[in-house]
Order: C-alpha cells, then sequence, then structure tokens
C-alpha cells in the first residue's frame, strides 16, 4: 500500500523538472494523478513514462496553461470528470525571465507575473471548490528562496515567488477551518531544466530534496502549521 492510495493528486508544470519529480512521487504512492503543462506532446511522453512505474498507475495527462483562465476550467472539469475529485494539489508550473527592471518589457513582466501567481490562484480557485464540497484537501504551492529575497535581474520573478507565499497563508487562514490544509516550499537552486537566474547559487538542490520536504508537510497532522519551508543547497 502507497502513502496516497485511493487519492488523487493535480500536479501543474508535470511534464519536467519539479513537477515531473512530483507526479512520480504520488503514483509511486498509489495516487491517480494528473499532470498539466502547456505542450501536449511532451506531457503525452512524460504520461507514458509514469504508466510504467507501476502496473496499476492512473495518469491522466491535460494541456493547458495556467495563464489562461477558460483552460484551467476545462482541465479542472476534466480531472474531476474523470477521478471524481481531487485530494491534493501541487502548483508548480513556474518560468524566470532575468533581466533588470530598466530591460524588462511590460509584456515580460505579465508573463512571469501571471504564469506564477496568477496561475497558482487560477488553477486553486478552479479546485478549491470541490475541495470544500467534500471537507478535505492539501494545497501545496511551490515558491522560492526568491521569494524571501531580492536579487538584481529577479524583479518579476522575486515579486511572483514573494506572492505566492502570501497567497499560500490567506488561502491558509480562509479554509484552515473547513478540513483544508495549504502549504508553500521555498527551495533554493533546484537541478532541473529550468532557466534559472545567473544569480542563481552553483551548488544545487535536487529534486529529491524538494520530494522529501513535501512528503514531511503531505504527511502531518492537519493541526500542525508550518508557515513555510525553506530549502538550501548546501
Amino acid at each position: 500500500m502507497g502513502l496516497f492510495e485511493g487519492k488523487v493528486a493535480l500536479v501543474t508544470g508535470g511534464s519536467s523538472g519539479i513537477g515531473k519529480g512530483f507526479a512520480e512521487f504520488f503514483v509511486d504512492e498509489g495516487a491517480a494523478t494528473a499532470i498539466v503543462a502547456r505542450d501536449p506532446q511532451k506531457l503525452e511522453r512524460t504520461a507514458e513514462e509514469l504508466r510504467t512505474r507501476r502496473a496499476d498507475a492512473q495518469v491522466l495527462a491535460v494541456s493547458a496553461d495556467v495563464r489562461d483562465e477558460a483552460a484551467v476550467e476545462a482541465m479542472a472539469r476534466r480531472v474531476l470528470e474523470a477521478f471524481g475529485r481531487v485530494d491534493i494539489l501541487v502548483n508548480s508550473a513556474g518560468l524566470g525571465i532575468w533581466k533588470t527592471v530598466a530591460e524588462m518589457s511590460p509584456d515580460e513582466w505579465r508573463t512571469v507575473i501571471e504564469t506564477n501567481l496568477t496561475g497558482t490562484f487560477l488553477v486553486t480557485h478552479a479546485v478549491i471548490g470541490s475541495m470544500l464540497q467534500q471537507g478535505s484537501g492539501h494545497v501545496l504551492n511551490i515558491s522560492s528562496v526568491a521569494g524571501k529575497i531580492g536579487f538584481a535581474t529577479g524583479s518579476a520573478y522575486c515579486a511572483s515567488k514573494w506572492g505566492v507565499i502570501g497567497f499560500t497563508r490567506a488561502l491558509a487562514a480562509e479554509v484552515r477551518d473547513k478540513g483544508i490544509r495549504v502549504d508553500v516550499l521555498c527551495p533554493g537552486t533546484v537541478e532541473t531544466p529550468f532557466k534559472n537566474s545567473p544569480a542563481a547559487s552553483p551548488i544545487r538542490l535536487q529534486v529529491s530534496d524538494v520530494i522529501a520536504a513535501a512528503r514531511y508537510l503531505l504527511t502531518l497532522p492537519r493541526q500542525v502549521r508550518v508557515d513555510d519551508i525553506v530549502l538550501y543547497p548546501v
């Protein structure tokens, strides 16, 4: 028996990097797993890989841009139609554009903010109603050490990740008495295909480090409050 047998997990950014690591974790632990990303071909390749991990793996791949409200709502409906519920939501989709404020265009700023912050809101908004109806659920948002500090060329990324922390804490206050837990992870630089800032540490975490921290959060009693967990490469 896996840790999440009978549960349903939904992971954005699920075709690569940290999101793919979460999808592998949930499949290995017995959860029916929905993965969301923009590239349908890459997404389906990842889904096929996930299905080979367990003979009874239930994996659904849904292509959607987390910035697109209509696409997100359609994605959530498809997941709920397929699995009937969502027990765990991991908001992992994200990107960075590394320019100074003087160099960055408003369109580039909006791309980062709308993906990392508004996308987190849109996906959560599409799923939280079903969690409230079932009286249970766990939302895990992926922020960053960049949500704690500012650095040159990181204005949009830092702002988005600070916003994710604030969003997490506000949502947690809204739903903690309704059976739903909301947490945020703040990793440092992780070894993934993600294009990191030139200011990023050359010493990197592994995806497995992020998953280990997530496992800790996902198995805590609901009465235990954790504002956020920061992961530093050492």
